[in-house]
């Protein structure tokens, strides 16, 4: 089987390019990929010797075939989104989008700038056919993960747009989570049918028609209850809703550490149940779950978290790896063909309609 081959922006991230390398090598070795590091080569070259003196004793048949690719400038946290792919087309970022969008590489994970790296990969890679806008798809670590979409790439959408991020979650959950039959749910202020604005009043009459598992409205303080596997909001609110709970779930360690230290008694009884509090923390560590999917572009991409670590970098790797092997992107571009398809059909049907009864509004 012919490993997938993973396209690293190496210079980009909080922690670039020491964790980056260091995370990418080690996941790549782990979930069986090769890889492409585009950033400087020398630093490049001397952190892979580092590494790779960690796995002397691993087969050398494991160990990633990897390519270094020269780039010479790196695209900042500050600088405007819109005008990296012109004014930095020499970054590592805008040569590892060149390199997917060429083929060299089957999937691109980079802990940059979001703004730029969403904008450079719609420029480059383009949208699915048919797709009126990609999303920035979360994966929410609770007792049920579930995917959060879209969670601050689009604030201002339209019903449509929804309804196309609800059918892409269902096939991201399905074919690269596992989750048979996802259940989709629309994030609102009420369960009723009626409640919301006129955005999510007219985005529940559209996901009703359709043949997704539509489950209905949901509240946010019901997220954590195991409601829905794919939740689905405009990028305003879906940001807000994944802001919040990555600062309640640091907030709850927080007072557990209090809580356990406070006296010998208490120290002497997280002793004991050490197991399980070590299970609760890799529960809601959002590290276990890698980064957020630019679901409705083209090829595959994954936005790591800025301050990603080394381990984090690894489960990106892995969760690039089932992006590519799952084949979303192939079934979303056939599914919205067919839509497109199927719209074409009917304007010329309500036309022939119209032709035959000029009464037919």
């Amino acid at each position: 089987m012919i490993k997938p081959r993973i396209i690293v922006d190496a210079m980009s991230g909080d922690n670039a390019p020491a964790a980056i390398i260091e995370g990418a090598i080690a996941g790549a070795v782990q979930y069986e990929t090769d890889l492409i590091l585009v950033g400087d080569v020398d630093i490049i070259k001397s952190r892979i010797d580092e590494q790779q003196k960690k796995y002397n004793n691993i087969n050398q048949d494991k160990m990633p075939d990897i390519i270094i690719k020269q780039s010479l400038s790196v695209v900042s946290m500050e600088d405007d989104p819109s005008v990296v792919m012109k004014e930095k087309e020499d970054s590592s970022l805008a040569i590892a989008m060149s390199l997917l969008k060429e083929g060299a590489g089957d999937a691109l994970v980079s802990a940059g700038n979001t703004g730029a790296v969403f904008t450079a990969a719609t420029l480059v890679l383009r949208r699915i056919k048919g797709v009126r806008r990609a999303a920035l798809a979360a994966i929410i670590p609770l007792d049920n993960p579930f995917l959060l979409l879209d969670s601050g790439a689009n604030t201002d959408v339209q019903p449509e747009m929804l309804e196309q991020f609800a059918q892409m979650g269902s096939f991201y959950a399905e074919r690269v989570m596992g989750i048979e039959k996802p259940r989709i749910g629309l994030i609102n202020n009420g369960i009723e049918p009626h409640k919301g604005t006129e955005l999510q009043q007219d985005t529940y009459k559209l996901l009703k028609k359709t043949e997704i598992n539509f489950v209905g409205n949901i509240e946010t303080r019901d997220l954590p209850a195991n409601i829905c596997d794919v939740a689905v909001a405009d990028g305003f609110t879906g940001n807000i809703v994944l802001k919040l709970i990555e600062g309640m779930g640091g907030f709850m360690l927080r007072k557990l550490k209090q809580l356990f230290y406070s006296n010998n008694m208490t120290k002497f009884a997280a002793v004991l149940t050490q197991k399980q509090l070590d299970e609760l923390k890799r529960s809601v560590d959002h590290r276990e779950h890698g980064g957020a999917v630019l679901l409705g572009i083209a090829k595959p991409v994954i936005k790591a978290h800025g301050s990603s670590d080394a381990y984090s970098i690894t489960r990106t790797i892995k969760q690039a790896s089932d992006y590519a092997k799952g084949q979303v992107i192939e079934a979303l571009t056939e599914e919205f063909s067919k839509k497109k398809f199927a719209r074409i059909r009917s304007f010329f049907d309500v036309k022939d309609e119209k032709h035959i009864n000029p009464n037919v509004d």
